[in-house]
């Protein structure tokens, strides 16, 4: 198992050095999208600076910690834009015209390197935008932070991460029976819904559909209470269960549809 993770690890940073040596040929759109990047997060930051003009408090939370919640979650979001997105357009192609078997054939592991080899350096600079509203929360507001919080809020972001990109292949895998299928859209249209806290989720019904089957209210709810030390434990260890599920949903998945794509290419 660890010799398999090392190799995937080694394949992925190859990639990542390659697409590195693209973008630097392609500078101007990093520009681009900084800027645009840029005016976007500002209109953010004034809207939340507009908001809390007339209030002191929303739903518990001052302006510094929705400033924090939304630093995080745009440096998820970007490194989604920098990893996860670049390959969804990449794989429904190779699966329409039958250039998956140019993977399948690779001594790879096939989830992997067909919807993790493409990245988006352009977008990975614009992480460098969040990051500066984290910094900036933490002159303004003193949080007590401590070392296994801060060691819960990595991890987190760590598996918040692998979490984005497995739903996002989940959403692909229907593309091994419908041509041109859509549902590969579902993720970057409604994970803005991770932006928000949990309490919005009050029914039975939404806590089991977005802590569990589309754990949308974990994805940046755990880092940030993490940080602001305002976290219940037990849901960082449901995060880790939701994740061995989908884990596992994601690989039966995954070989169920390959069944179908090798017979219908056979």
């Amino acid at each position: 198992m660890f010799k398999n993770i090392k190799k995937i690890i080694k394949v992925e940073l190859i990639l990542i050095k390659l697409n590195f040596e693209s973008f630097l040929f392609y500078r101007l759109n990093a520009l681009l999208i900084f800027v645009g990047s840029a005016f976007y997060n500002l209109g953010a930051i004034l809207f939340i600076q507009f908001l809390f003009n007339n209030i002191t408090s929303f739903a518990g939370y001052d302006k510094w910690d929705l400033l924090l919640f939304y630093g995080i979650g745009q440096s998820l979001g970007f490194i989604y834009l920098f990893s996860t997105n670049p390959n969804k357009y990449k794989f429904v192609n190779m699966v329409d015209n039958g250039n998956l078997d140019l993977i399948l054939t690779k001594p790879l592991n096939s989830i992997v390197y067909s919807t993790l080899n493409k990245f988006s350096f352009e977008h990975l600079i614009g992480l460098i935008q969040p990051v500066m509203i984290i910094i900036y929360v933490f002159s303004n507001k003193t949080y007590m932070f401590n070392p296994a919080g801060i060691i819960i809020a990595l991890s987190s972001i760590f598996i918040s991460i692998i979490l984005s990109h497995l739903i996002n292949v989940i959403t692909l895998i229907p593309t091994f029976w419908l041509q041109r299928q859509q549902l590969y859209r579902f993720y970057p249209e409604t994970a803005d819904l991770s932006n928000y806290p949990y309490e919005i989720f009050d029914s039975k019904i939404s806590k089991f559909i977005f802590f569990i089957l589309i754990p949308y209210a974990l994805l940046v709810n755990i880092p940030f209470r993490s940080i602001s030390g305002d976290l219940n434990t037990n849901l960082f260890f449901l995060e880790i269960l939701v994740l061995s599920f989908f884990i596992l949903t994601t690989k039966h998945l995954w070989k169920f549809g390959l069944k179908n794509y090798q017979s219908a290419s056979s």
